[in-house]
């Protein structure tokens, strides 16, 4: 797909053509390639933080009855830059681990505005989630318990809240992460997080008396299924079903906060296009999602009968966050062509999926424009393919320009989730990432070297004594 096609023209607010060559804020990707080197992770500082405030005006507007706390998920680009960018504009973070929670506080994000999420949670992260003062989403019954032991002996009350399995009856849209006919409920039932109902009320009744927590809300994820607004809407009204059930199980509680989790796609919305939805619609606009969560939510309480003011809304956005902000540049190394027994073109780069791994576990179908050629027309189809020993076709018969050797290749919509991901499959060292700020282009992680891919391994002295 070229950047001049419609679907690629929300990210104007950061991409431009000049004079044919590519640009993300005032820089030249040719440019950039040339000065940093490929592979190369590209993010803008402008477009992260616009997206930051996006989210929070639109829930804000959309959730008038309490406060709305935007808690952006690290798990989708966990580099420590831009989550201070996240951090300078006073949002919150959602973590996943013991990894994700340290990436939170150096990165200064307030420890009260921070959820430690995860499944199974061990003593230690607990340990150092309640001593900072961190939010935990309690995931198991036994969570329950190992929490409020840790508490009593740190001499401390943890606050808490736990995560929901919804029913999400009603939900029979099929499911875009799977292959199939699997209902976007029959999914999320799949999910491992969350804590089963039938635990949940006879544990969280002993709870509410505990001394050693503060049990301050519910949260659940549904994640990217679908980009139907009516199923966020149904999504949110799913919790208002469970909140009602825990109000009359629990002796009239309510949460002081719902936190509705993320799954929104990103503006172009690249999710599962290599498998089936090359002509899927645009994804809704960040508003769109917050007018349809808010309602549903809100009337969800109401057609049972509870007040939703007061109550604090947070959402967790990770890929729609961070991906529109990045860009992936690679060179083209080589053309290769077959006549028998099909006509075949291959463009050869020095990237891979395994940098890029949403090709391989999302279906992601990327759009790739050449860089110094960006408003030119397609000329010939062909696979964009990576540098591994594996199938590695990370953009499948690609409608390209005539392309030769050293060309500039810039992957869009790759700021969340691909840095993240990737791996040293065949010992690839693993590319740097480069943040950009209007005419600035600046390091924020290195590329690694050979020495950093096998600096794990140790070879028992017997071994290295060898021959």
């Amino acid at each position: 797909m070229s950047i001049t096609d419609p679907m690629a023209a929300a990210l104007d607010s950061c991409l431009s053509i000049r004079q044919g060559v590519l640009h993300l804020e005032d820089v030249s990707l040719v440019d950039l390639a040339a000065r940093f080197g490929t592979p190369l992770y590209v993010v803008s500082e402008g477009q992260l933080r616009r997206n930051a405030r996006a989210f929070r005006a639109a829930f804000a507007a959309a959730w008038t009855e309490g406060p709305v706390r935007i808690l952006p998920s690290i798990k989708a680009n966990f580099s420590l830059a831009l989550r201070r960018i996240l951090t300078d504009e006073e949002l919150g973070c959602d973590t996943f681990g013991a990894g994700e929670l340290h990436a939170a506080l150096r990165s200064g994000v307030p420890p009260e505005l921070i959820s430690v999420n995860g499944t199974a949670k061990d003593r230690g992260l607990i340990e150092r989630a309640v001593s900072k003062g961190a939010k935990i989403t309690l995931d198991s019954a036994v969570e329950i318990d190992l929490v409020r032991k840790v508490a009593r002996d740190l001499g401390m009350q943890a606050v808490v809240r736990v995560r929901l399995r919804p029913d999400y009856q009603g939900l029979d849209q099929p499911s875009e992460f799977y292959a199939g006919s699997l209902t976007v409920a029959q999914a999320a039932a799949r999910y491992k997080p969350g804590i089963p109902l039938e635990d949940l009320i006879p544990a969280g009744r002993e709870a509410l008396h505990a001394p050693e927590l503060q049990i301050r809300g519910v949260m659940a994820h549904l994640g990217r299924h679908s980009a139907d607004l009516a199923v966020w809407r149904r999504m949110a009204a799913s919790i208002a079903d469970v909140v009602a059930i825990l109000q009359e199980a629990w002796d009239g509680w309510m949460p002081q906060e719902i936190d509705l989790g993320g799954g929104f796609a990103v503006p172009r919305d690249p999710f599962g296009r290599a498998h089936g939805r090359e002509n899927a619609p645009p994804a809704p606009a960040i508003p769109e999602y917050a007018e349809a969560m808010a309602s549903g939510l809100r009337q969800g309480l109401l057609d049972r009968g509870l007040s939703p003011i007061g109550i604090a809304l947070e959402v967790e956005p990770g890929r729609a966050m961070y991906g529109n902000t990045g860009v992936h540049l690679a060179a083209v190394r080589n053309i290769k062509e077959q006549s028998r027994p099909f006509s075949w073109r291959w463009v050869e780069t020095d990237t891979s999926d395994v940098f890029l791994l949403d090709t391989v576990l999302e279906g992601n179908r990327w759009i790739v424009v050449p860089a110094g050629a960006a408003d030119a027309p397609p000329t010939q189809q062909a696979d964009i393919v990576g540098l591994s020993c594996g199938f590695d076709v990370i953009v499948g018969q690609a409608s390209v320009p005539a392309l030769t050797p050293g060309d500039i290749l810039a992957f869009l919509d790759t700021g969340a989730y691909q840095d993240a991901s990737a791996n040293n499959f065949n010992a690839l060292p693993r590319p740097a990432t480069v943040l950009v700020s209007g005419e600035r282009a600046e390091t924020i992680k290195r590329r690694e070297t050979l020495d950093d891919v096998f600096s794990r391994d140790v070879i028992p002295p017997r071994l290295d004594s060898l021959p």
